[in-house]
């Protein structure tokens, strides 16, 4: 079910990205994204179908999920919580202690979902991102790779 994403995939990247976020990437970003050295794109994958996507960037012992996202009517399936946990050992393969992401405010089901899998409050960006009725703050997130959470 889940591989490593190529360029092949952009489109359909880019689609499940549109139904997830108000400012979505195009093709060519998800293109760009698969061919950086420092990235990993897993994506969750049925019958040639993305389903849901991880980009995540290793530099030394820091990581960063750089985007996360599910198919709309696929959601609550787990499809995020697997890509995050396959997503944080290719971290740690790749030697990383330590992972960081970002999600906006306005997005609860995400935060609770970061929360659930062991991340931790550690920052926040005031008005970081644009929306149609005005900004919304960015909510910082880490989590030390190789912690075990209680389910």
């Amino acid at each position: 079910m889940i591989e490593r994403l190529c360029a092949t995939y952009a489109d359909q990247m880019a689609h499940v990205h549109a139904g997830a976020f108000e400012r979505p990437w195009s093709a060519e970003d998800f293109a760009i994204h698969t061919g950086n050295v420092t990235d990993d794109v897993l994506g969750w994958v049925e019958e040639g179908c993305v389903l849901g996507f991880i980009i995540l960037r290793t530099l030394g012992d820091q990581a960063e999920i750089v985007t996360i996202a599910v198919v709309q009517d696929q959601q609550r399936r787990g499809i995020g919580a697997y890509l995050l946990r396959v997503a944080e050992e290719q971290m740690a393969m790749r030697g990383a202690d330590i992972v960081f992401l970002e999600v906006a405010k306005d997005t609860p089901a995400a935060i609770r979902l970061y929360q659930r899998t062991g991340y931790q409050g550690c920052g926040t960006r005031p008005g970081y991102y644009r929306r149609a009725k005005g900004r919304v703050d960015a909510l910082l997130f880490s989590k030390k790779l190789g912690q075990k959470i209680s389910d």
